[in-house]
């Protein structure tokens, strides 16, 4: 397989449409399904042979929603027990949510899907619109409507594709000792994470734990959280940032978007928009969202007021 030059290049055609998002052509996987697979995974194997971690998981994103657009568009799994199957070869249990409850609850959500409250609580997006506590939840099963339901299956397609490449750490030594790897060198100039410049532009003490985790999570290529962006952007904003800077920040997010998030961000600094400056979350809040690692054990009722509570300690 390796020697197959064409294989090789469709690979890595595929990991660089990936990279740059570019739209998935699904009439290449209805009209060669095999050789596509083949493609996919050499290309992940390309990704995991970088050794770059960001590369790996920017490639696994950008995948995951290739094939959540997939499970929309394509004749022939558009059916909801289809997806249900598909969701078991993921590892999630899920069954049509009239087989678990009907009346009103089943009749609010189009389409409605049940799934088991362990796989729910594995694959759910780490951010407050997914807490439990926001869901239905009979008998141990989430209701879901199915777009949700679509979005727990491109979580964990993307988790398997990381697990892929991290079970077959054999098959990734191969192909980086058999792959020209200087074929893909631009896209490692382009896509290599490049590290994150925390710069102080205050005096006022060290940041709040809570503050810290986020940079920490972002220094680290992490995907995070539309709570934790949030908060970070506001944060730095009353910190004296500028947006550029913020924006810089965010690349090294897997899913980053140059220009969705430089309008985020300006949106959030009362920019654009409706002008509105947004503050920064109070403490109550960030642990409501899960973003609060000391469980409102600082001291302080908002992050912004940590560095200062610390800089008079320090001075007394």
């Amino acid at each position: 397989m390796l020697q197959d030059k064409s294989l090789i290049e469709r690979s890595i055609a595929r990991l660089r449409k990936s990279l740059s998002r570019e739209p998935y052509n699904l009439r290449l996987c209805l009209d060669s399904p095999e050789e596509e697979a083949v493609a996919a995974r050499l290309a992940l194997y390309i990704a995991a042979a970088t050794k770059n971690n960001y590369i790996l998981k920017r490639f696994a994103d950008s995948e995951s929603k290739n094939f959540s657009e997939t499970l929309r568009k394509t004749p022939g799994i558009q059916n909801l027990n289809c997806k249900i199957e598909i969701g078991k070869d993921l590892g999630i249990i899920a069954k049509p949510a009239q087989d678990v409850v009907t009346g009103i609850i089943n009749a609010a959500f189009k389409t409605p899907v049940a799934i088991k409250w362990t796989s729910y609580l594995r694959y759910a997006p780490p951010d407050p619109f997914w807490a439990m506590i926001n869901r239905v939840v009979v008998k141990g099963w989430v209701i879901l409507p199915l777009d949700d339901f679509e979005r727990i299956l491109e979580e964990a397609y993307e988790e398997q594709i990381l697990r892929i490449a991290s079970e077959n750490e054999l098959a990734v030594g191969r192909v980086s000792a058999s792959i020209d790897m200087s074929l893909i060198e631009d896209l490692l100039r382009k896509y290599a994470q490049r590290p994150v410049n925390i710069t102080k532009l205050s005096t006022e003490g060290p940041d709040p734990p809570c503050m810290k985790a986020i940079l920490d999570a972002l220094k680290a290529g992490e995907n995070l959280p539309h709570a934790a962006r949030f908060a970070i952007a506001t944060y730095l904003l009353h910190k004296g940032w500028e947006v550029e800077q913020i924006v810089d920040l965010f690349r090294t997010s897997p899913d980053f978007n140059e220009k969705i998030t430089r309008y985020q961000v300006q949106h959030i600094a009362g920019q654009v928009g409706g002008r509105k400056e947004y503050a920064v979350p109070n403490c109550e809040t960030m642990n409501s969202w899960g973003l609060c690692p000391t469980n409102l054990g600082c001291g302080v009722k908002n992050p912004l007021q940590y560095g200062r509570r610390v800089a008079i300690k320090k001075s007394n």
